[in-house]
């Protein structure tokens, strides 16, 4: 079964599955946590069109549909997608294999073109998204792959029968320290930084290498019984851990399932500005500063420039919003994030390059969301 028809036919299936199956990555609460957070964090727009992607689908359960359908074989071909395990002491290397990281950014790049898929497949990758960062963010599933990421570690804590150190953090540590949506909250109010999580760069891997640094905490334990203040000393990381991934999936949720603003003709707006002028009068004002206000149609970004374009789609548009990579730090968000499919109002000073019209801004002052 490819992903399409995975996509096209999940909804069958839900129905004959629930929590059936032995829960995985953080267990049914963990992921469920991670989900909740990020639509406590995301924008109003933003987490009424989510739930409206997932209609009659609870967010619990969205959140944890990826572990509900491993009892069905047809999907199987979708296990790899929940982990990435390489050797101690080596980095991460991109391939071509499905695994957490080919997954994630699949998912985000067809939801970012959202508009050519059908409503089913925009769910699934929806699922699929609001489930693997909940796994990206448990350091086992981004572990070693001579012991499977812990699976082949016995350990027992106190009287816990004896299984493996990866359902040990997948379970044990959640349920035993009867960690809340509201304890990673509490986290959240008492250290700032967290809030950068919110607006920083969408960045897999630099997360994956993130959880490699906790690994050795995370195996310090003598013979295979945990104690006291080991499960102590990992629900701290645990409740940072689902924090992070709430904080950031929250961030990817926001560029995903905006609200573009509607395409309006803004001259009567752009006037009210000193020295505001019509889009379409911006070929008899070269070399003047103007401010114009129009929708923005593209945005198209590199380690070097973005490429803001307003007016009509390119090549029709009367003029292109630049800025440099030098600037970049001069902008609360990128550029793509805060301008996709906004309509805005521009100040600067009108100049060609290569036959074309474009404004250069250095500041995020000088463009206004409107």
């Amino acid at each position: 079964m490819n992903i399409r028809k995975a996509g096209l036919s999940f909804l069958l299936i839900f129905s004959t599955l629930f929590f059936n199956t032995a829960a995985k990555a953080w267990g049914p609460d963990g992921h469920a946590i991670v989900a909740n957070l990020a639509l406590s964090f995301v924008k109003d727009d933003v987490r009424k069109n989510v739930l409206a992607v997932l209609g009659d689908m609870p967010v619990d359960t969205a959140a944890n549909w990826l572990d509900i359908i491993k009892s069905n074989p047809d999907y199987d071909f979708m296990r790899t997608w929940h982990y990435v395990d390489f050797p101690k002491g080596s980095s991460y290397q991109p391939s071509d294999q499905y695994n957490i990281i080919n997954r994630l950014i699949n998912s985000y790049n067809e939801l970012s073109h959202k508009k050519l898929f059908c409503d089913e497949q925009v769910k699934f990758d929806l699922l699929v998204l609001l489930h693997l960062m909940g796994d990206l963010h448990m350091p086992l599933h981004t572990a070693y792959d001579d012991d499977l990421g812990g699976n082949k570690v016995t350990v027992q804590y106190d009287s816990i029968k004896t299984h493996n150190l990866h359902w040990f953090w997948d379970e044990d540590i959640i349920r035993l320290k009867k960690i809340t949506l509201n304890d990673c909250l509490d986290l959240y109010k008492t250290d700032s930084s967290f809030e950068q999580e919110l607006t920083g760069n969408i960045d897999y891997v630099a997360w994956l290498n993130q959880n490699r640094t906790l690994l050795d905490g995370i195996y310090d334990f003598p013979g295979f019984m945990l104690d006291q203040k080991y499960l102590d000393k990992s629900a701290i990381i645990v409740k940072r851990q689902l924090l992070l991934a709430g904080l950031r999936l929250a961030n990817i949720l926001n560029r995903l399932f905006y609200t573009p603003a509607p395409i309006e003709n803004l001259d009567s707006l752009a006037v009210t500005y000193k020295n505001g002028i019509p889009i379409n009068e911006v070929e008899k004002n070269i070399g003047k500063k103007v401010t114009i206000c129009a929708h923005v149609f593209n945005i198209r970004s590199s380690a070097s420039i973005t490429q803001i374009t307003v007016g009509d789609k390119f090549p029709n548009n009367p003029l292109t919003v630049i800025i440099f990579a030098k600037n970049y730090p001069n902008f609360s968000q990128s550029p793509e994030v805060l301008y996709k499919e906004k309509n805005i109002c521009v100040t600067g000073k009108i100049e060609t390059f290569r036959e074309k019209l474009q404004i250069i801004v250095e500041e995020e002052k000088d463009i206004k969301i409107n």
